[in-house]
């Protein structure tokens, strides 16, 4: 695939939605469009910092940048910019844009994405999960 319609997705690994959503798309992603990076790596922050995009904003936000113009979306706006490269998601690119223009889309987002869960890195033992609420994710 033209590089120009590659993305690489931010996402946040310790979000068990947010893994789960990545080995779905992963798995659709018949077009080869997608290339997943970790918030949690160093290396993505660091590039993404040098665009602009601060940690807090990648833990708000699930960002996708596009490596040909290397323009970034963030929230319902990457999510319509995701299913626009995944062929069994272009189905939807018109109600979320239409979420978007009607201007309830990011609400919704921003609602969803406040209430994930999130699992640390060597967050759970034998005794179970010490699980987090995202306070700004």
């Amino acid at each position: 695939m033209p590089q120009r319609k590659q993305l690489e997705v931010y996402y946040d690994e310790w979000c068990p939605l947010c893994a789960g959503i990545r080995r779905r798309l992963e798995r659709w992603d018949w077009l080869h469009a997608l290339r997943f990076r970790s918030i949690r790596d160093g290396e993505a922050i660091s590039d993404m910092a040098a665009r602009g995009i601060l940690p807090d904003a990648l833990e708000a936000r699930m960002h996708v940048r596009r490596t040909g113009t290397g323009e970034i979306d963030s929230g319902i706006a990457a999510v319509l910019r995701l299913c626009s490269r995944v062929p069994l998601l272009m189905g939807l690119c018109p109600a979320v844009w239409l979420t978007i223009k009607l201007g309830f889309g990011e609400r919704v987002y921003d609602w969803i994405a406040s209430r994930r869960m999130i699992v640390p890195a060597g967050g759970c033992l034998e005794d179970g999960c010490n699980w987090e609420r995202g306070s700004s994710s």
